[in-house]
């Protein structure tokens, strides 16, 4: 056993010593130079060798002991030679990782830092036009691809962001010429003036000392009107307008505040003398012929004057108070102006007069309502009707609605007229439910003192419930000035309505007091496009845009859109193109007597007019 050491070359002898101290066997490397000794049980080191013994157990009995001498000279050998071959590997494998890492580095570290350095300089200058040029076949070249689709997606989102802003700023400037100016005259409107007075009054602290408000009306505009029709009445219009503003200073200011009304602030006069050179001027430029479709068109212009000085008025008592001497001009025979004053005072007269005959006008059977029919814009077929409020005065005749309903909102009789009003408009649609479709409607106008009463709501569910009529053929009227008096009360009153079931439509929709910011508020069901702008179409230009903004307006807050004024097929054809919901006008029938409705019923079929479906 001991022999088959000679297989190690670092074993230079071996032998067992037994406990009598007599060698049992013995191991001698050829080249050993170690003569066999008496070696010490402690293992030793001498020089180059080491010295290893260990004892032979039987049974738990010594019985001799194993030594071993080996040569260290051949292990510190194979030490040099392993350490010169290991460190040859050393070196061999940091050229190998270096070569990888030069590989690694220009495949993949550099490409991802470069796809780093692009995606932090967009977020940083946010320039969505750069791109990278990686173009390898393995993953970051998929990578670089990706980044570049997504950079083009988010280009393409940016422009159709860039686009769809563009025609936003095109719908609100639309907008903003809707809500500040006249759309027939170009002109400055009635929310225009209510704000501009106001800032001089000093509203907005303009703490303006003083100025002369002229309030003018058209004498005899609704003959033109009736006589040459409404579209050369509105180029009158607009060339009034131009007359006005050519006589003014830049420092004065003319609008167009509804209807055949203008009104005029002056603030570059400093007399009484200098007003009424301007006054004289105005009537001299009016009475002047128009030229209009060939034809000579004469009117004039009566004009009141009011001055405000410091804080002697309100905004509405100085509206009212040129409002009277407005009135007074035309009963001093038109075309003239006149001034408010203590004489003015005793045509209050007349008005209180009328005063005390509209409070019998109801117990007298004086009021009646005409119906204006409604037509579906698709089908051509009269599906409801617009209810409007007429006094047959006893003495004067047919007393315009211009007249009274200012006078009843003011002195409170609007209230009981209105509720009058609400049951004869029930009880005469149920009439006609019941006779000719069930599903007919009714508009019913509701003034601003009406609808604030705090009645209004009980009063029309009572109404509803006397004739029984189904709310939902129903509709309400409201201008948005009425809805702008006081929203959050105004929302209160249009949401117990819409609870109960009726519809709530926004009349006049764009004549001066727009509340666009406002409107998607309001529980509102319908708008309906003031006539003054559908005059215009389909040629004006400016009149087509409008409508298309307020389509657009209704189809963003999902809202019917009547058009009011309705006289042309040309008109007609175009906002059926623009699918207006429904429309009204005269080229279906002027407000009539409820006695002629049923007779415009049942020949509907007319109404449709060949061709139309």
């Amino acid at each position: 056993m001991l022999q088959s050491l000679r297989l190690n070359a670092s074993v230079e002898q071996a032998y067992i010593k037994l406990e009598n101290h007599s060698f049992f066997a013995e191991y001698h490397a050829e080249a050993s130079a170690y003569p066999l000794t008496d070696k010490s049980e402690a293992t030793t080191v001498q020089k180059a060798t080491i010295q290893l013994n260990k004892d032979i157990l039987v049974n738990g009995q010594r019985v001799g002991t194993i030594y071993l001498d080996a040569n260290l000279d051949r292990v510190q050998e194979r030490i040099r030679i392993f350490t010169v071959v290991l460190l040859f590997a050393v070196l061999i494998a940091m050229f190998l990782v270096r070569t990888i890492s030069n590989k690694l580095n220009k495949y993949i570290t550099e490409p991802i830092g470069r796809l780093e350095a692009m995606v932090t300089n967009i977020t940083n200058n946010h320039n969505y036009s750069d791109r990278s040029d990686i173009n390898s076949t393995d993953e970051i070249g998929a990578l670089s691809t990706g980044i570049n689709k997504m950079l083009d997606n988010i280009k393409l989102r940016d422009d159709r962001l860039i686009e769809e802003l563009q025609q936003r700023i095109v719908v609100e400037q639309k907008l903003d010429q809707l809500a500040y100016y006249d759309g027939q005259t170009k002109l400055p409107n009635r929310h225009a003036f209510t704000e501009h007075i106001n800032k001089l009054m000093g509203v907005s602290g303009d703490g303006t000392e003083h100025f002369y408000l002229l309030m003018l009306d058209l004498d005899n505009f609704k003959v033109v009107n009736d006589t040459h029709g409404h579209e050369e009445g509105d180029e009158l219009l607009k060339q009034c307008g131009q007359r006005l503003r050519w006589i003014l200073d830049e420092e004065d200011t003319v609008f167009r505040i509804g209807g055949d009304e203008f009104a005029i602030i002056l603030k570059a006069v400093k007399t009484i003398h200098d007003v009424e050179k301007i006054c004289l001027r105005i009537t001299q430029a009016i009475s002047q012929q128009f030229m209009i479709a060939s034809h000579e068109i004469l009117i004039g212009v009566s004009i009141g004057v009011v001055q405000y000085q410091n804080a002697n008025f309100t905004e509405s008592n100085l509206i009212k108070n040129a409002d009277v001497a407005m009135y007074w001009a035309k009963a001093a025979g038109k075309n003239t102006f006149k001034f408010y004053s203590t004489e003015i005072e005793d045509a209050n007269v007349y008005q209180q007069k009328l005063v005390v005959d509209l409070q019998s006008a109801v117990k007298n059977n004086e009021l009646e309502l005409y119906y204006q029919p409604i037509v579906n814009a698709e089908s051509a077929d009269i599906v409801g009707f617009e209810a409007l409020l007429r006094w047959r005065h006893p003495e004067q005749g047919i007393i315009s609605p211009n007249v009274f309903i200012p006078i009843a909102e003011e002195t409170g009789l609007i209230t009981s007229i209105g509720e009058w009003a609400i049951g004869a408009a029930l009880e005469q649609l149920k009439a006609w439910q019941n006779k000719h479709s069930a599903d007919l409607f009714v508009n019913i106008n509701i003034s601003a003192r009406q609808f604030f009463d705090k009645r209004i709501v009980d009063i029309i569910k009572s109404a509803l419930k006397t004739y029984k009529v189904a709310p939902h053929t129903v509709n309400f009227e409201l201008t948005e000035s009425i809805l702008m008096e006081d929203v959050d009360k105004a929302i209160g009153i249009l949401t117990s309505l819409r609870d109960m079931g009726t519809g709530i439509a926004v009349d006049d929709f764009g004549t001066g007091h727009s509340s666009m910011s406002y409107l998607k508020q309001f529980p509102v069901d319908t708008i309906k496009i003031d006539k003054s702008f559908v005059r215009g179409l389909p040629t004006d230009s400016v009149d087509t845009a409008i409508i298309e903004a307020i389509f657009a307006l209704a189809k963003s807050l999902k809202l019917e859109v009547v058009a009011e004024g309705v006289e042309t097929e040309k008109q007609f054809d175009f906002l059926r193109a623009k699918n207006c919901t429904k429309v009204q006008g005269y080229l279906f029938s002027k407000p009539i007597p409820a006695d002629q409705v049923g007779r415009l019923l049942r020949r509907t079929v007319d109404i449709k007019r060949s061709g139309r479906a």
